[in-house]
């Protein structure tokens, strides 16, 4: 689990770099996050805060400005602080702190925000650019208020190609949030062979992703066994069996994909036997024919009519 972010090439890193909280309407709480200076010089650094949502299935987030509050899930006009701009000295460690103020009348579910740390005064109009976001640290805040809360996830494809040669085999898991608050599926897909046997497993989120309202989110896994020697690989029909939970409510999920492992020294082998097969046909006929030709059926003419010796 990640516990510190640092901007690349700057040196500057907090902790922590993602929060999640639960906060009813009406309640205020003060938090800090912890900024270190690790370099040999001295650094000024500007707060300020954003919105983000998912900017696409990878779980990267987008960032939007807190002018631009969006629907029910906006954060950052709930966030305030006092400094505007931290200058720390070489291998220095500050606390920032901030507080976080859940209006009356907020909607129940969840509400995303980051706090940045900018080594430039931030421009706080207009979407963030790749370069502005590269001179940026942030520390996600997932806040979920209580009340009619829906946790609603729809597996939307578990799948696998149909045929390897050799593993490894990589599954894709893509999971919809059509609920109004975060939640971490985690789960497993138990992999048996064509006898159905367990053969193995692989764990699903392990890194503990979250999948935010509105999105989907893509998981990648890679089953991988451990192989000794090439005529140990894994052949045949093999069917994987997906389980997964989400949510306090701990809510299910399932699929099942099935795959072939043909290594190629099976196809070379077989391919190679047929084509030995189709041979000896081939000759066997021939030779038949020959020995028909010998022995067989003799076709004479008489007065017209067919007279067949045999």
């Amino acid at each position: 689990k990640q516990t510190s972010a640092q901007i690349p090439g700057e040196g500057l890193t907090i902790s922590p770099p993602l929060k999640e909280l639960t906060m009813a309407p009406g309640q205020s709480s003060t938090h800090k996050i912890k900024v270190t200076n690790p370099t040999n010089k001295v650094m000024e650094v500007y707060p300020v805060v954003y919105n983000f949502r998912a900017k696409d299935e990878t779980g990267e987030p987008f960032f939007y400005p807190a002018e631009e509050e969006e629907a029910a899930f906006s954060l950052a006009h709930w966030i305030s602080f006092r400094e505007t701009k931290l200058a720390l000295t070489p291998e220095q460690v500050v606390d920032f702190n901030y507080e976080i103020k859940v209006p009356e009348n907020a909607e129940p579910g969840g509400h995303y925000g980051v706090v940045f740390f900018a080594t430039q005064p931030p421009e706080i109009s207009g979407d963030l650019n790749q370069v502005a976001i590269a001179s940026m640290i942030g520390s996600l805040q997932l806040v979920k208020v209580p009340g009619e809360i829906i946790e609603q996830g729809n597996l939307k494809e578990f799948s696998t190609s149909k045929f390897f040669l050799k593993p490894p085999v990589d599954f894709v898991v893509r999971i919809t949030n059509l609920g109004n608050v975060h939640f971490k599926p985690f789960g497993e897909a138990v992999i048996k062979n064509w006898r159905g046997k367990e053969v193995g497993e692989v764990v699903v989120n392990e890194s503990k992703g979250n999948v935010l309202p509105e999105s989907t989110r893509k998981f990648e896994q890679r089953w991988e066994p451990e192989i000794k020697a090439f005529y140990k690989i894994p052949i045949g029909r093999f069917k994987a069996d997906l389980s997964l939970v989400y949510g306090d409510s701990k809510k299910a999920l399932s699929g099942e994909v099935i795959f072939w492992i043909i290594p190629l020294w099976l196809i070379i082998v077989a391919a190679a036997v047929l084509l030995l097969v189709i041979v000896l046909t081939i000759l066997l006929i021939k030779k038949k024919k020959k020995r028909e030709e010998k022995y067989g059926l003799t076709k004479l003419k008489d007065n017209g009519k067919r007279v067949i010796i045999r």
